[in-house]
Order: C-alpha cells, then sequence, then structure tokens
C-alpha cells in the first residue's frame, strides 16, 4: 500500500471533520527507509519506512492507526518523565487502546496492532483481544480494556508505568516494537527535532482540541468503551489544551485590535525550475509530454496574525459570587486582551488592567439589549459573552443581529441550563468548560 499526502488527509478528515486542522497542517508525504515506522516532524513531513508498510498496512484501517498513533505522541508528553523505556511502552500502551477501543470502526478494531504485537506477555498490552488471563499483566490489561464504562477502579498514567516498572524487573523491554517517535534516555520526551513534540504551544492545543472533541463524540456514540482509556487519553490531551485561547480564537473580529493570536495557512506560489510541489497547470503540461520551463510550487506556511475580542462581561448583581473565578480565568488572556466590555444595563468599555484591579461599572441590572446596540454601533461580527444567561433580549434587536450575522461565543457562570437569546449565535459553554 503507498501512501499519499491525499490519502492521509482524506483519512484524517473523515475522524476529524472536513475542516481539520490536523489534517491540514501535514503538507507532504515521502518515504524514509531509514524510518523504523512513521513520523512526522514540524516541517509539516509525515515519513514512513516503504518496508514497514508493505508487511504491517494492508488497508486504510491500518493506515489510520500507524498515522493517528504518531499525531496522538506529543500529547503524551507530559507523563513521560525520563522517556525511558517503561514510560515509552505506556504511553503506546494507552494510544494503541484508545485507537482501538475508541475507534473501532476507523481501526478495524486495532487491526495494526495485533499484526506488530503478539497476544501475550507484556507484548499483549499493546494490542486488543490479547489472552491475557494467566499473565502477571492480566489486572492492567483488565483496567486498559475493561468494558464497563461506569467502573470507577481506574488508573491514572503514573499509577501505569510504576506498575509496569514493577512488573517487568525480569523482562526484555527491548522486545516490544515501538511506533512513531519516541524519546530515549533521561531526559524528558520532547520528540526532539524530529517530531512534532516540540511545536508551538498554540499548534498542539489545536491539535488538542480537535483530537478531545473527536474523542467525545466517538465515545459518546459507541455502546460501551474504557472509562480507563478514556481518562488515560484525556488527561494527556488536557496538558496540552488552552481551551481558553483555542475556543476564543474562533471568536476573534478583526474590527477591535488586541494582541490575541489568529492561526492562518497563508498559502504562495514560488516558481522554480523543479517540481517540488507542482499546481495542477503543470502536471496537465507534463501530461501533454510539455515539459515546463518553470514549475509553479504550492507552498503553505501556517502564521498567526493579531486580532481582537470583543469580550462582554456581565457586572450585575449575580456576578458578585463568581467574579473572582472569571478573573481568574480572564487573567491568562491579560498580555492578549487590552480592554473588555462592561455591562448590566448599559455597556462600558474599560481597560483590562483596571477590570483586574476591581474596577467594576454596573447599575445591578441586567439586559441584552446594551450588547445588541453596542455590537451593532462597533460593527462587531464576533463577540464573547460571559453571563449568568439571566436577561433577555427584544425581538427587533435579535433580528438585527441576525441579519448583521453575528458570531458569538456565550460563556454561563451560574448553573443555569442554558441562554437561548444568545444560543442562536453561536456556543454556549459552561465557564467550567474553559477552565481545563
Amino acid at each position: 500500500m503507498k501512501i499519499t499526502l491525499e490519502l492521509v488527509r482524506q483519512t484524517l478528515r473523515e475522524t476529524l471533520g472536513f475542516d481539520s486542522f490536523v489534517a491540514s497542517f501535514i503538507t507532504e508525504v515521502r518515504e524514509e527507509s531509514d524510518n523504523p515506522s512513521v513520523s512526522i516532524n514540524k516541517d509539516e513531513v509525515l515519513g514512513y519506512n516503504p518496508q514497514f508498510v508493505a508487511r504491517y498496512i494492508s488497508c486504510k484501517e491500518d493506515m489510520f492507526s500507524l498515522i493517528f498513533h504518531e499525531l496522538l505522541h506529543p500529547m503524551f508528553g507530559h507523563f513521560i518523565y525520563q522517556g525511558g523505556p517503561i514510560e515509552n511502552i505506556a504511553a503506546d500502551a494507552i494510544i494503541n487502546g484508545a485507537i482501538s477501543i475508541i475507534y473501532p470502526y476507523e481501526s478495524r478494531d486495532g487491526s495494526l496492532f495485533k499484526k506488530t504485537h503478539a497476544p501475550t506477555g507484556l507484548d499483549g498490552l499493546m494490542r486488543p483481544s490479547s489472552q491475557m488471563r494467566n499473565s502477571r499483566y492480566w489486572r492492567v490489561y483488565e483496567k486498559l480494556y475493561n468494558q464497563d464504562r461506569h467502573s470507577r477502579d481506574g488508573m491514572t498514567t503514573g499509577e501505569l508505568i510504576q506498575t509496569l516498572k514493577i512488573l517487568t524487573q525480569t523482562e526484555d523491554l527491548n522486545v516490544v516494537m515501538l511506533l512513531g517517535t519516541h524519546g530515549k534516555g533521561e531526559e524528558p520526551n520532547h520528540e526532539g527535532d524530529n517530531g512534532i513534540g516540540g511545536l508551538p504551544q498554540e499548534i498542539l492545543a489545536r491539535f488538542a482540541e480537535e483530537f478531545k472533541r473527536s474523542v467525545r463524540a466517538k465515545a459518546g456514540s459507541q455502546p460501551w468503551y474504557s472509562e480507563t482509556l478514556m481518562s488515560l487519553l484525556m488527561e494527556a490531551l488536557r496538558t496540552h489544551l488552552s481551551i481558553k485561547k483555542v475556543l476564543l480564537e474562533r471568536f476573534a473580529t478583526k474590527r477591535k485590535l488586541d494582541r490575541f493570536k489568529e492561526l492562518f495557512q497563508d498559502r504562495r506560489i514560488s516558481v522554480s525550475p523543479i517540481p517540488l510541489q507542482p499546481s495542477k497547470r503543470d502536471l496537465v503540461l507534463l501530461s501533454a509530454g510539455i515539459y515546463p520551463w518553470y514549475f509553479h510550487n504550492k507552498l503553505t506556511r501556517h502564521q498567526t496574525r493579531d486580532r481582537g475580542l470583543a469580550i462582554y462581561l456581565d457586572v450585575s448583581g449575580s456576578v458578585n459570587e463568581y467574579l473572582p473565578k472569571i478573573l481568574g480565568v480572564l487573567n491568562s488572556l491579560k498580555k492578549e486582551i487590552t480592554t473588555i466590555f462592561q455591562f448590566s444595563n448599559k455597556v462600558v468599555e474599560t481597560s483590562f488592567e483596571s477590570l483586574l484591579k476591581g474596577d467594576i461599572q454596573t447599575t445591578y441590572g441586567t439586559d441584552f439589549n446594551c450588547i445588541a446596540m453596542s455590537v451593532l454601533e462597533r460593527g462587531f461580527d464576533k463577540a464573547v459573552v460571559i453571563t449568568d444567561g439571566y436577561a433577555s433580549m427584544s425581538a427587533e434587536l435579535k433580528q438585527q443581529l441576525k441579519t448583521h450575522k453575528l458570531a458569538a461565543l456565550t460563556i454561563l457562570f451560574d448553573e443555569t441550563q442554558g441562554c437561548p437569546d444568545f444560543a442562536e449565535f453561536g456556543d454556549v459553554v459552561f465557564l467550567e468548560d474553559i477552565c481545563e
């Protein structure tokens, strides 16, 4: 089976969504005979060993498992404290199990891992459907692959590593095949210069956010799944999630300039006598037997640009109980956001610094009409509303916002069940959801 860029992107988009950032991150696929299995580097290149692929990859599901395994590796850097063999085995065991159990259709029930690992002994931890009943690893295997989604007898990654250190004292750890890029030695595993673990936090956060969304969607559609594997995977993702910034980024507006970074793809055409990434025009000419003097190569680079956030903070009387927590969340944005809009029955724009110092300007009442009028006056196409949800908006102003095509993120800090007035304009989440 030959791995191509189009096949990789199509496979990832089928799992993560058509507009997947992870799928678009990979810009080149190449064969690498010195690569043990597969790797993805910071230059957005996926390299694979053709001999490994010829031996183990027989279908698209196997390819999905191989690529997804490598993509998940940087998410697990947080608990591979020393990057030793036990830590790497623990990482692979969790990743292989999560792919097999949470993505059974996409991975064909982990068919790749059944080919790369034996069903017994330490190797058996690396795959589903192992024969572990009389093995010293039986209890660990049961915790990883337990089908009782309501079981509370879980395990942390640290506990898994410590347990394996005890159980493997007489084992030859080198017999276990490790897939993808792994750290070596006694330093924390950042996957070195050849892996994607050293990518900027903003990009790793985008990876983690997509994985988290996909994992939760898949788990919700499964009749059962391993609660332990889910917990271990979410633990790994949570260390990279900057949900506050990743979520807010989608609601940045160019009509208010702060220092909030928005990721975007810069696509350019470069001309060269070498066909690096030839355009469709060049390919058509080549197919017609015409060799172009110069090739128009398509180049894609991930860049950032400054955008602003129009944050409307509810400062009515009900906010007092939650204000310390809200300010704690907002404090992490103080380098990116210069001003914020306080609202009660009116909107007051204040500096972010003065808000953090406790400068609250309120009428002690609440309504959403003042937000609507402020958005329309300033021409904002996107806004973030932090409120308890106990307010309303006139039908006339609501229709004006729909005509204006406002996209809004509403963050609820009370235990209310929703905010119907703003739910029509975008996502509604709880404050707890952005405090991970």
